[in-house]
């Protein structure tokens, strides 16, 4: 009866004598192996889903791991079996970039015969037999950089030394992007800012830029990108998205104008300016524009609405003598339908330079 339960008991170990001799003393029992799959060194990685093969590399296993076999394990976030790549190097063949958004987990196992549940579509939580698991090394399989729609605006302050903010501006729910900020720039995206969050952003005084015209955007992007360092938003490289930009106009501004000066004889022919543009156009604001035609102590001499009206101005019909040529952005308080003289202007306005033009 004690043979037959020291018998039994060997059996619920897992494994048999080899020898039983009642002759030796000294007959050999093989020790039982305890899995131990030690530590995994290496990551964690993070990989952008672009289409572009993604590979890790540089993971090492425990060198002091114990277990008859051995295989690397890739499960989901939840413990579910992706794959059982067999060696190191099959591990780096394996193309992450393919599993698309998601986090991924690689495991070392040691183990056993008589393994179950080691198997692709299986739960590694669910493994049944005598084994050991490694700690996870973290592969982030993050999506492309996409800031999305910013909603609100555009806006519209008037520079008069008091606080303009904006406010009601929304992002996209589905903007995706490790980091986020917003970021302010001028119209040739020279950047101004870049408030972290929305309550940085509505605590900005915009009055304080002076006039003309702001943008500002949402930015999602990825460690490698430069925001730290440059100076221009078009200047940017790494992985971000910018989404639109929405337009905050500090005004009135009437911008630079360029063209000229003009020199004509007064002889009878006419004589008409040409070529006259804007220093940057997309910079003048104001709800209401015009021309201005002053003589040199500003009295004004005509108010053509557009730029063709002014081409279309016959100068030589004026005389011998000097005109000035300005552009005029202006709200509706201003009172250049009563004026005669630009000096006398009131209200909410802003003249641009002057361009010369002198008849002899």
């Amino acid at each position: 009866m004690m043979i037959k339960k020291m018998f039994l008991a060997i059996l619920a170990l897992g494994f048999v004598a080899t020898s039983c001799s009642s002759d030796d003393d000294n007959s050999s029992i093989p020790d039982a192996i305890t899995p131990n799959a030690g530590t995994l060194v290496g990551g964690p990685f993070i990989f952008i889903v672009d289409g572009v093969s993604d590979f890790v590399s540089g993971i090492t296993t425990d060198p002091d791991a114990v277990g008859s076999n051995r295989s690397f394990v890739v499960t989901d976030d939840q413990g579910n079996i992706l794959g059982l790549p067999p060696t190191n190097e099959a591990l780096q063949g394996v193309d992450f970039d393919g599993a698309g958004v998601g986090t991924c987990l690689i495991w070392y196992l040691r183990y056993e015969n008589g393994l179950q549940g080691l198997e692709v579509g299986m739960n590694a939580n669910d493994l049944q037999g005598s084994f050991n698991l490694s700690n996870s090394i973290a592969v982030n399989r993050l999506g492309e950089p996409n800031a999305g729609v910013l909603s609100g605006g555009p806006f519209n302050f008037i520079v008069d030394g008091n606080t303009d903010n904006v406010s009601g501006i929304s992002t996209d729910p589905n903007a995706v992007g490790t980091n986020r900020t917003f970021v302010i720039t001028d119209i040739n995206l020279n950047i101004l800012g870049a408030p972290a969050d929305l309550a940085g952003l509505q605590g900005v005084d915009f009055d304080g830029a002076g006039r003309g015209v702001c943008l500002i955007w949402y930015l999602r992007y990825e460690d490698d990108t430069n925001l730290a360092t440059v100076t221009n938003a078009a200047d940017l490289t790494g992985t971000f998205s910018l989404s639109n930009s929405i337009r905050v106009e500090r005004g009135p501004n009437a911008d630079m104008l360029t063209g000229g000066p003009f020199t004509f004889t007064v002889d009878g022919t006419p004589d008409m300016v040409s070529g006259i543009s804007f220093d940057n156009p997309d910079n003048r604001v104001g709800s209401n524009e015009t021309w201005v035609i002053t003589d040199t102590s500003g009295m004004i001499l005509g108010t053509p609405p557009t730029l063709a009206a002014v081409e279309g101005v016959d100068f030589d019909g004026a005389g011998v003598g000097v005109c000035l040529i300005w552009y005029l952005r202006y709200e509706n308080d201003t009172n250049i339908t009563t004026v005669t003289n630009a000096n006398n202007l009131t209200g909410t306005f802003h003249l641009s330079n002057s361009i010369t033009v002198t008849r002899n």
